[in-house]
């Protein structure tokens, strides 16, 4: 046997039990064979001098010289407790960089990726719980990244959200889309599957989903839709990673971010430090060069059908005034918006020409155009301008990157910031005394009084539309009435009511900015996690700022209401106590599609084919209202004349204009005055 060991090349004997290298925070340590002689040769290894070999090197330890990472390797058979109690580990450092960054949010889904980041929640909150994120807990993770977006679309500064692996990557689902074309910064962490699994590092493998959920490429699931991907590959520089990926998310065009870790980076220790955060901002905002700032001006000015479209440039709360004092200065011009997302131009200033999804018929005889951030002015096939029409496009992402196919023309693209931009623009005139004179013609008060006469004739003819008696049946045009009369002035409206988003808008008639919230992507179920963000951050902001209280309207269909996770964010209302009226439009299914088809196909089989036909019916419909009680942790049995001090979410259902009056008196009381939640489904 003796003879057997020592024809054996050392190499091949210690092969999978020599000692690894280790990677310290401070310093590399570098590899030592442990032996029993300080010689060794195959020659003389015997076989209890390997075994001892072999003994020693599996339970070697090896300590960096300034005490700050210490790792041990180990084969094992089963997993033994590998962190340090009271650390200082790459995942505290992480919540810890977040909150320097002014980020005070997290909204978590947890998973077997983080026993590094849930061990820094806890030690955050029992050591530093007034310089800690607060953590909400989120059940599904389009909840999550849903509040985060919320949130930032009130504020403009990006919130965290925490997800875990490759499933949970792909559970942002729709989410990630709606942040990424909606324009706002959402930071997203996710774990990755631990990278060794034998022992040899904290954070090592322990458990089965551990070899399942390792991707090829996780990082690659959500990449066309972040303005950033990284990854934190060792603790030492996990807040300069952080740092970067905020930068972009915070610079137009906005977006969310991604950074990935591995669950032994996340366990590593490290020295505390910190980054000076005034080296870490984004990129501040663009100006017009002063020639883009002449020609847009005087063809505005010179024009006989001047219009402006935007989309999104309420997003900035201070933009909308300074499109006001614009269209104040060039008398006859028009305003329209064609994406809803936010409240951009008020709807009762004569130029204002509502709000359409880049179909209305303004486009049709305008002369000059003025693009301000805005991703579909005009459809193509259906409403084109004129074909000599002078265009201008003023926005963050003129461009549209990360839209393959966008041909709308313009004779002038500019990237620019919309607030810096119309102060260019008003400020010209205001400061040139030909262009002045210019606008003191006749012609120019002409054109103002025939524009009065239009304005006034299209809210007249929306007056009209609503059938107010308390018997009628409920639609768009009665709901969006109602909801005008009997909420606060203050009252926030976050909307995705799809098919009826365009009637409601009308009748609402926004007039303050923030005032109305729509998405601005196309991933339906948005709004039951955003709703509550955007409640969270008006919260904050009066604390804050000072700010009057405002409540939060969500108004959402039924389709959309079902497909991201209601039972996940009324609960998360629920537990975290985020008082928001919710309004479920109730139509038995998707509309949606049934238009889409149409317009394809208007004399095809759909036009006679019942909605079950042509499967975008939901009947026999949920019971959204019960749903409601019993996914706040209510007990189901409720009804609408019984009140149950113990149901934090109260649902009812109304059928009937009357029934909707009843609802909504107790709803203002509920929501606004008591803070409590309150779903109101309506039966159309």
């Amino acid at each position: 046997m003796a003879t057997a060991w020592r024809n054996i090349p050392v190499r091949v004997l210690l092969r999978g039990y020599t000692t690894r290298l280790f990677r310290s925070t401070a310093t590399r340590i570098t590899p030592r064979l442990i032996c029993p002689s300080a010689s060794l040769s195959s020659a003389s290894l015997s076989s209890a001098s390997v075994a001892r070999i072999i003994s020693l090197n599996t339970s070697a330890s090896v300590s960096s010289k300034q005490g700050v990472h210490t790792s041990t390797a180990r084969h094992v058979d089963k997993a033994a407790p590998q962190g340090n109690v009271g650390s200082y580990t790459t995942a505290f450092a992480l919540f810890e960089a977040l909150w320097e960054a002014g980020i005070t949010a997290c909204f978590v889904n947890l998973g077997s990726d983080h026993p590094s980041i849930i061990e820094a929640i806890a030690k955050g909150k029992r050591e530093r719980p007034n310089s800690w994120p607060r953590i909400i807990t989120c059940p599904s993770e389009i909840t999550a990244i849903s509040m985060a977006d919320g949130y930032a679309r009130v504020t403009g500064r990006a919130q965290a959200v925490l997800v875990h692996v490759d499933v949970g990557t792909q559970a942002l689902g729709q989410g990630i889309h709606n942040a990424s074309v909606g324009r706002v910064p959402v930071f997203i962490f996710a774990g990755l599957c631990p990278y060794t699994e034998s022992g040899e590092l904290p954070g090592s493998r322990t458990e089965y989903m551990h070899w399942l959920q390792e991707a090829p490429d996780q990082k690659a699931i959500v990449r066309q839709y972040c303005r950033y991907i990284g990854e934190v590959r060792t603790g030492l520089n996990v807040k300069q990673t952080i740092g970067r990926a905020l930068q972009f998310a915070n610079s137009v065009p906005k977006g969310p971010v991604y950074v990935a870790s591995a669950r032994e980076v996340l366990a590593e220790n490290i020295l505390p430090y910190s980054l000076q955060q005034e080296q870490w901002v984004p990129i501040g905002p663009s100006a017009l060069p002063e020639d883009a700032v002449r020609d847009i001006v005087t063809a505005l000015i010179r024009a006989e059908r001047p219009l402006i479209i935007t989309g999104y440039s309420g997003r900035d709360r201070r933009t909308p005034e300074l499109l006001v004092a614009l269209a104040d200065l060039i008398p006859g011009i028009r305003v329209h918006d064609t994406g809803g997302s936010d409240m951009c131009f008020p709807f009762s200033h004569i130029a204002s020409e509502g709000f359409r999804l880049s179909s209305d018929e303004c486009t049709k005889d305008a002369d000059v155009i003025f693009l301000l951030d805005c991703d579909v002015p005009w459809i193509p096939s259906r409403n084109p301008p004129p074909k000599n029409a002078k265009i201008y496009h003023v926005d963050s992402d003129p461009l549209n990157q990360q839209i393959p196919v966008s041909f709308f023309p313009a004779h002038g693209r500019w990237k620019a910031d919309s607030f810096t931009a119309l102060t260019q623009l008003v400020g010209y005139i205001h400061n040139n005394d030909v262009l002045k004179a210019e606008l003191r013609d006749p012609i120019y008060a002409a054109r103002q009084e025939a524009r009065t006469r239009v304005h006034q004739a299209c809210l007249a003819n929306i007056a009209s539309l609503p059938r107010l008696d308390d018997h009628e049946a409920l639609d768009a045009h009665n709901i969006g009435r109602l909801l005008k009369t009997s909420l606060p002035d203050l009252t926030t409206y976050v909307v995705e009511a799809v098919t009826s988003s365009q009637s409601i808008f009308d009748q609402l008639q926004p007039e303050r900015p923030g005032e109305w919230i729509n998405c601005g992507g196309t991933g339906i179920g948005w709004s039951n996690g955003a709703a509550l963000g955007v409640k969270m951050a008006l919260k904050d902001l009066e604390v804050e700022e000072g700010r009057k209280p405002s409540l939060v309207c969500h108004i959402v269909g039924d389709g959309s209401f079902m497909c991201a996770a209601p039972s996940s964010a009324l609960w998360v209302a629920s537990r975290y106590k985020i008082p928001v009226l919710t309004i479920v439009l109730n139509n038995g299914g998707w509309k949606a599609p049934r238009k889409s088809t149409e317009l394809v196909y208007p004399d095809g089989f759909n036009a006679s084919a019942s909605d079950e036909e042509v499967n975008i019916s939901f009947r026999p419909t949920p019971n959204y209202a019960a749903l409601a009680e019993a996914a706040a942790g209510s007990e189901v049995g409720w009804g609408n004349a019984t009140e149950d001090g113990d149901v934090w979410i109260k649902g009812m259902r109304a059928g009937t204009l009357g029934e909707m009056k009843v609802a909504l008196r107790q709803a203002r009381s509920r929501v606004a005055e008591e803070g409590k939640g309150m779903l109101l489904e309506l039966l159309l």
